[in-house]
């Protein structure tokens, strides 16, 4: 089986802990890719500043307001590539709303980008649950393996 990278990019003022994202970002990419029966290629996870992440999401989904999210895939040979921004203000924000550390939220946030990429949504209610239900098991997976 061919290797592919996972890179993260921090653009934002936020300081991480990159190689220790990078491990989590591997690890979910493997085990959701096993859990769901699709083959990813490389990935890449961008940290952006708020306003960055807004036009992002104004330029390409018309949408003019700050999300946490967003994930473009890109599918070759039916190997799963993508790209995964994540908007550092909300991402901060969201982690103290939710009382988890900033580590926590981002490892859900990479986590929410894979299961995207894997075939998940999160439109309506009921997605929404899926969606949180597969977060929080991989988060657990995450922790198990020693990352929280």
């Amino acid at each position: 089986m061919e290797s592919y990278p996972v890179e993260i990019f921090n653009e934002s003022d936020l300081e991480i802990q990159l190689e220790y994202h990078l491990s989590v970002a591997t690890l979910v990419r493997a085990e959701i890719g096993e859990g769901f029966n699709v083959v990813f290629g490389w990935l890449n996870v961008v940290i952006l500043p708020n306003d960055d992440h807004t036009g992002l999401n104004t330029s390409y989904l018309g949408h003019e307001y700050s999300t946490d999210i967003l994930t473009f895939e890109y599918v070759e040979r039916n190997v799963i590539n993508g790209e995964i921004y994540i908007n550092s203000t909300v991402l901060f924000d969201n982690a103290k709303e939710y009382e988890v550390s900033f580590e926590n939220e981002l490892n859900r946030l990479i986590i929410h980008g894979v299961l995207h990429l894997a075939g998940l949504n999160d439109q309506s209610e009921e997605e929404r649950d899926v969606m949180t239900l597969n977060e929080n098991k991989y988060l657990e997976l995450v922790e198990s393996k020693g990352f929280m």
